[in-house]
C-alpha cells in the first residue's frame, strides 16, 4: 500500500474489518426478535438462514470482479451497498421484504471481507507480516461482533429491536472517505494487470493448472467446515435464549466475553501459524473448537447448577479454537493463488460455505423433530467438522515462511 500512507491504510482496512464483523452475525443475533416480529418458529427461521446462504452467488461475483477491475472500486461499492440495503431491511414490514433486502445486505458485507483481506495479506512485506496483518483483521471483525452483542440488550428495551441494529449497520458509508484518502489499489493488481494475467484469468482459472488440487482441497474442506460452522455458530444465540432460557442480557454479556477470549484465539492462532505451520495450526485448533462445541450442545446444561456458566464455558472455548484456526486458514488461502485469482478463490470458499449453510439450516429443520431438538440436531452436524480438518490437513500445502509469489506459484510465469 506504499510506506507513506501505510498506517492510516492499515486503520482504515481494520475499521472496514470492524464493520463487516458488525453486521456479518446480525440475522443470527437479532434472530429471536426477528422470529417475534414476524411471528416464525425455529423451522421458519432454519429456512430464511438457508434463502441467505443463496447470496453467496452474488458475493462470488463480487469476488470475481475485485480481480478483474481492482479490489478497491468494489470495496467501495460493497460499503454503499451494504449500508443501503441495511436501512432498506430495518424498514421492512413483511417477512419477504425483509428477506429480500437482507438477501442483497448479505450479499455486499460477504463480499466486504475477502477483499479487505486480500487487500492486508498483498500489503503485507513477509510471511510473518502477513500472519500478523490478517490476525489484526480478524480482532477487528471479532470487535465489531462484540459491539453488536453490547448494544443489542439496549435495543430490546426499545422495542422492535432488530430495526435498531439494522439501521446502525448503515455507518459502513463513513468508511468511504477513509477508503478515498488512504487506501489505494494494491500494487501487485496492478503489476498483474499490466502483465496480461488479469485479463486473460477467468473464474474457474483456479481449477486450471497448477492451482488444481490446491481448489479442490479448500473447497472441499469449506464445505465439510461450513455446515459444521453454520449448526454449531448461527444457533447458540438461539439456543441460548429460547431452549435453554437464559435472558437476552446475560446471552450477551457471555457472547461478548467469548468474544474477548477469541481475540486471544486470532493472535495465538496468528503466532502459531507463523511458528509451526498454517496447516498444523488450523487442524490442531480446529479440533479443540470441535470438541467444546459438543460440550456446549451436549452437556447437561438443563441439570447443573449454573447453565448460563456452562455455556458461557463452551461459547469461549469454542470461539478460542475457531478464531485460532479460522485465521490460520483465511492466511493459507490467500497465499496459495495468484495475484488475479485471490479473491476469486475466496468467492469459491464463499459459494463452498453458503451451500453448506443451505443444507445445515435445512438438515437443522429437518433433524430436530427425529433427534428430539435443537442441540441434537446441531452436535450431530457439526462433526462433518471433523472430516473438514482431515481433508484440509491431509491436502492443502504448507506456505509458512514464503513469499507471496512462491506461495502462490507464480514466479517464472510466462506474462504477455
Amino acid at each position: 500500500m506504499g510506506t507513506r500512507r501505510g498506517p492510516g491504510a492499515m486503520a482504515a482496512l481494520l475499521g472496514v474489518m470492524w464493520y463487516q464483523g458488525l453486521t456479518v452475525p446480525l440475522l443470527a443475533i437479532v434472530s429471536p426478535w426477528i422470529a417475534l416480529q414476524f411471528s416464525l418458529d425455529a423451522r421458519a427461521i432454519a429456512r430464511l438462514y438457508a434463502v441467505m446462504s443463496v447470496s453467496a452467488l452474488i458475493t462470488f461475483g463480487a469476488a470475481r470482479l475485485a480481480d478483474r477491475i481492482g479490489r478497491r472500486l468494489l470495496l467501495l461499492a460493497c460499503l454503499v451497498s451494504a449500508s443501503a440495503t441495511a436501512v432498506c431491511a430495518a424498514l421492512a414490514r413483511s417477512t419477504v421484504t425483509f428477506a429480500i433486502w437482507e438477501f442483497l445486505r448479505f450479499s455486499a458485507v460477504g463480499a466486504i471481507a475477502n477483499i479487505a483481506y486480500t487487500l492486508l495479506a498483498e500489503a503485507a512485506p513477509d510471511s510473518s507480516a502477513r500472519a500478523s496483518a490478517l490476525g489484526k483483521g480478524g480482532m477487528a471483525a471479532a470487535a465489531g461482533g462484540a459491539s453488536l452483542l453490547v448494544l443489542m440488550p439496549v435495543f430490546s428495551t426499545w422495542g422492535h429491536s432488530f430495526r435498531w441494529a439494522y439501521d446502525l449497520s448503515a455507518i459502513g458509508v463513513l468508511f468511504v472517505p477513509a477508503l478515498l484518502r488512504w487506501v489505494p489499489e494494491s500494487q501487485q493488481w496492478k503489476r498483474a494487470r499490466v502483465s496480461g494475467v488479469v485479463e486473460r484469468s477467468s473464474a474457474f482459472g483456479v481449477f486450471g493448472g497448477r492451482w488444481s488440487r490446491r481448489a479442490v482441497a479448500i473447497i472441499t474442506a469449506s464445505l465439510l467446515n461450513g455446515v459444521e460452522g453454520a449448526a454449531v455458530g448461527a444457533w447458540s444465540y438461539y439456543y441460548g435464549v429460547l431452549v435453554v432460557g437464559i435472558s437476552p442480557q446475560v446471552m450477551s454479556l457471555l457472547s461478548v466475553i467469548a468474544t474477548l477470549i477469541g481475540f486471544a484465539g486470532f493472535r495465538v492462532g496468528a503466532w502459531a501459524a507463523e511458528r509451526f505451520g498454517r496447516v498444523p495450526t488450523a487442524v490442531v485448533f480446529g479440533a479443540f473448537h470441535q470438541a467444546a462445541a459438543l460440550w456446549l450442545y451436549l452437556g447437561p446444561v438443563k441439570h447443573v447448577l449454573s447453565p448460563p456458566l456452562w455455556i458461557g464455558v463452551g461459547l469461549c472455548l469454542s470461539g478460542f479454537g475457531a478464531s485460532a484456526s479460522g485465521i490460520a486458514k483465511s492466511t493459507a488461502i490467500v497465499e496459495l493463488f495468484p495475484t488475479e485469482l485471490r479473491v476469486t478463490i475466496l468467492g469459491w470458499v464463499a459459494l463452498a460455505g453458503a451451500l453448506a449453510t443451505g443444507c445445515s439450516n435445512i438438515l437443522v429443520s429437518v433433524l430436530v423433530g427425529p433427534l428430539g431438538g435443537i442441540s441434537r440436531a446441531i452436535a450431530v452436524l457439526s462433526l462433518s467438522g471433523v472430516l473438514g480438518l482431515v481433508v484440509f490437513g491431509l491436502l492443502v500445502d504448507e506456505t509458512r515462511g514464503m513469499s507471496l509469489e512462491q506461495a502462490a506459484l507464480e514466479e517464472g510465469r510466462p506474462t504477455r
